[in-house]
């Protein structure tokens, strides 16, 4: 149920960023669906392919490889990203690893230790050790001008960020032509970027959600959660009661 609840998250995760060349023959859905099938205990999506986490620490991938974005590096990892056409990953030494596509810089991950990692369209940032953020990539809209501060918690979006401070509040970075970086006030316990609206998970369990709304992807349903992912125009969550909810665009067919 866990793993199936994680797929289900990871595959909304991004869904955003250029769309797909003609080489690229398999979606992110289809890639999902030809998962392998040994013990995991991490997932993430990106536009066109997955990645997991091994048992052992180990990594795979599979979908569309047309940048290298599924030839996984040997060595084992704690964390895995995937964006567009890029992957990354969280060494157990704490240094991060990326490959794929590096047409931005988004995956020259910078030397230095850190704690978490993610992707984006054409950026990537990562939470340093000490609880700084780093950001690297193509910054045409500022997304990887992180701000100063420290922070728990990042997520990348197509073309902005988020991240979550150490007290609790948002702080958003990037293009914000449909308020995607006018993060509300409040306290928070998780934080997730998507295509044009970011959502986050309060401190009570509630989801708020902001940004872009043509297709009611920022309309959250009641309930408590323990999980939140914002993908192209659509958002799902993962209720504390272990099932998951989606809403946006095409919600009804991902769950």
């Amino acid at each position: 149920m866990l793993a199936l609840v994680a797929a289900v998250l990871a595959a909304a995760a991004l869904g955003a960023g250029d769309r797909a060349q003609p080489d690229d023959s398999v979606d992110a859905a289809e890639a999902l669906i030809a998962a392998p099938s040994p013990d995991y205990k991490a997932i993430a999506a990106g536009e066109t392919h997955s990645c997991a986490l091994r048992s052992d620490g180990t990594v795979t991938c599979w979908g569309n490889n047309w940048a290298g974005q599924a030839d996984t590096p040997a060595g084992t990892f704690r964390a895995i990203a995937a964006g567009d056409r890029f992957s990354c990953a969280l060494g157990i030494d704490s240094t991060i690893t990326c490959w794929g596509a590096r047409w931005y810089g988004q995956a020259d991950a910078p030397a230095g230790t850190y704690q978490a990692v993610a992707a984006g369209d054409r950026h990537s940032c990562a939470l340093r050790t000490g609880g700084a953020i780093t950001c690297w990539g193509s910054n045409d809209y500022g997304q990887a001008d992180a701000p100063a501060g420290n922070y728990q918690a990042i997520s990348a979006g197509l073309l902005h960020s988020c991240a979550l401070r150490t007290g609790g509040t948002v702080t958003c970075w990037g293009y914000n032509e449909s308020g995607q970086a006018d993060a509300p006030a409040g306290n928070y316990q998780a934080i997730s970027a998507g295509l044009l609206h970011s959502c986050a998970l309060r401190a009570d369990g509630t989801v708020t959600c902001w940004g872009d709304n043509n297709d009611g992807q920022a309309d959250v349903p009641a309930g408590a959660y323990q999980a939140i992912t914002a993908g192209l125009n659509f958002s799902c969550a993962l209720r504390t009661d272990g099932t998951v909810t989606c809403w946006g665009e095409s919600a009804v067919r991902l769950v």
